[in-house]
């Protein structure tokens, strides 16, 4: 399948090999295990909290937009419709999970990830590849994992910005003998900016409010932990006909778990309800739409020996349409799932297989698997190469949408290959992955949803990390070639080129960064009033500048500028971005 010779991986050789170990950072979700970043068979990014604060990131798709493998599409600002592309597979092709715990709307097929704040997030493992043996359906092109925060102490951050920008949120916890409490409570809005300027003349807003509570007991039977959070929000929008539309969004999730490590084996066992929540109001209609989610997730791991690990488990979840105007053919499905795989490490060996299968009450057996090994050729170096099958099942609006839905749509299902080359030291980090994916059945279309024969995806990622004295340097370089073979045209809104680069400087009180995003042009798919295709955006290049000040052991105040230039761009055709915006940030963190 691979079109590519293994002598490209060469190109890192010339980096410096004269480097230590570095330090060790752990992926819980690639092989759902604790297993050192070094060590993994997949293409994984880790962001813990001092990541993602260092950043200064307006959003989550804003944040996940500077990783290598990821490019993002707005409909408009912060709050407003973002597509999330993973290796060139569409939206709907990256399973994102909260918590351990499946998200997204039923109807739509995905997450809405603008709408997850990230003063709530602690931890993200961003997995790039198949995931579909380990994790069922949409974990396509990969899989976005979420932490959500535990609160180790007070917390409290206050923001203003560009365009109106207010925020703020207040973490608290509480010890009290084995229970541990914490609570997250938060607020943001924003005037915003207009959207559709040449359709309709007007400021696109948003407002977001979250809460979440939780606690953990643990005992000789294990921990036993629950969270439940809100997040409701408007955002106002202007539809490709030029009208203004309001939506208002409501997500709920509820999670009760348990994990107990007994010998050389550990249980986890997983309870979950999500209801997403969405009705967009225009100037004469109301439109609700509410999907609920139940899912049950078990797994057992077992130490054979110190090299061997063997991992089992059951999931079975149910989505539901509880509310749709108009009222949807069918409105329940269910998902039935058994899986199992092993890590086996011998000597400068490294090994790893998934096996899944899941029975959906729509569509019968799928089936899934994977296969991983790597060799280190040195201490530092890691060469490994990777196979796995994947498959996303049809949202209830591809199925059934009046007018538009298609209920003879197949499951998309795909094939890909995966080779890399990765170097660890302590002060230089560096990975070249060459990936192949043939998607079969594609889901495509703007009118009525259809099954596409064949589309491929081909491409590279080459990610540098170099930590020199105060400096440290980041950059991220995507190339992509994807493409519906039966038409031979691009995909849409996936850019051929870019690149992410950051410079940071650390001193003992303060911190600055410089950063520069590029993105090619984009294909921008069929216009139905032209009848033809619409023109290909123009690619872009996008500078930034942060800074952050310790004013105290407790206190830190930050800044932020992006788009230094004023650069006047689109990501989706018809749609504005934001200009040049500042933003600024109080922090306090108690002991």
């Amino acid at each position: 399948m691979f079109k590519y010779s293994l002598a490209a991986l060469a190109v890192t050789s010339l980096l410096p090999a004269a480097f230590a170990d570095s330090i060790e950072t752990i992926t819980i979700y690639s092989s759902r295990q604790p297993l050192a970043v070094e060590q993994s068979l997949a293409s994984v990014t880790v962001l813990e909290r001092e990541d993602i604060v260092a950043r200064q990131a307006a959003d989550l798709p804003a944040l996940l937009n500077q990783l290598p493998g990821v490019t993002i599409a707005r409909d408009g600002g912060r709050g407003q419709n973002t597509g999330v592309f993973i290796r060139g597979g569409n939206t709907g092709h990256t399973l994102v999970l909260v918590d351990g715990v499946r998200t997204g709307s039923a109807t739509l097929g995905q997450s809405s990830l603008s709408m997850i704040p990230l003063d709530l997030i602690e931890r993200i493992e961003v997995i790039r590849g198949p995931r579909a043996a380990w994790y069922g359906s949409d974990a396509l092109a990969g899989v976005i994992a979420i932490t959500t925060r535990r609160q180790q102490r007070t917390e409290f951050n206050a923001g203003v910005g560009s365009y109106g920008l207010l925020e703020t949120d207040l973490g608290v916890q509480h010890q009290q003998g084995d229970w541990q409490l914490h609570a997250n409570l938060g607020y943001s809005r924003a005037d915003g900016f207009d959207v559709q300027p040449a359709l309709d003349l007007d400021k696109d807003g948003f407002w977001q409010r979250f809460a979440r509570l939780g606690a953990a007991y643990q005992s000789e039977l294990g921990q036993f932990h629950w969270h439940s959070h809100i997040n409701s929000g408007r955002y106002d929008f202007d539809t490709a006909w030029g009208s203004e539309d309001r939506s208002a969004v409501l997500q709920r999730s509820h999670v009760l778990g348990w994990q107990h490590q007994w010998a050389e084996t550990g249980h986890q066992l997983q309870l979950s309800r999500n209801l997403d929540s969405d009705t967009t109001f225009g100037p004469d209609s109301r439109s609700p739409f509410s999907t609920a989610r139940d899912e049950v997730n078990y797994q057992l791991n077992h130490r054979v020996q110190p090299a061997l690990d063997l991992l089992l488990g059951a999931n079975w979840y149910q989505e539901e349409v509880a509310k749709a105007a108009p009222a949807y053919e069918e409105s329940k499905r269910n998902n039935r799932a058994l899986f199992a795989g092993f890590n086996y490490q011998p000597a400068d060996w490294l090994f790893e297989a998934a096996a899944r299968q899941d029975r959906f009450s729509q569509y019968g057996k799928e089936h899934t698997w994977q296969l991983a090994a790597g060799y280190y050729v040195s201490e530092q170096w890691l060469l490994r190469v990777s196979r796995g099958t994947a498959f996303k099942v049809p949202s209830f609006n591809q199925l059934y949408w009046p007018g538009f839905g298609n209920s003879d749509l197949k499951p998309e299902e795909s094939v890909s290959d995966e080779v890399a080359l990765r170097f660890t030291g302590s002060r230089l980090q560096s990975e070249l992955v060459l990936f192949d994916r043939e998607v079969t059945n594609l889901i495509q279309g703007s009118e009525q949803a259809e099954n596409v024969l064949l589309a491929t995806v081909r491409g590279a990622e080459y990610s540098l990390g170099l930590a020199l004295a105060q400096w440290q340097h980041q950059l991220a370089y995507t190339w992509l070639d994807a493409r519906n073979e039966q038409t031979g045209e691009p995909l849409q809104r996936r850019p051929k080129h870019s690149i992410n680069l950051r410079s940071g400087w650390q001193g003992e009180q303060w911190q600055a960064f410089a950063t520069l995003d590029y993105q090619s042009a984009t294909f921008q798919g069929f216009d139905w009033n032209s009848m033809a295709n619409y023109p290909d955006l123009g690619g872009f290049t996008l500078l930034g500048l942060g800074a952050s000040y310790q004013l105290s052991p407790q206190w830190q105040l930050r800044a932020k500028l992006d788009n230094l230039t004023n650069k006047t761009y689109q990501t989706s055709i018809g749609y504005a971005t934001a200009g040049r915006s500042i933003g600024l940030r109080l922090s306090y963190q108690g002991f």
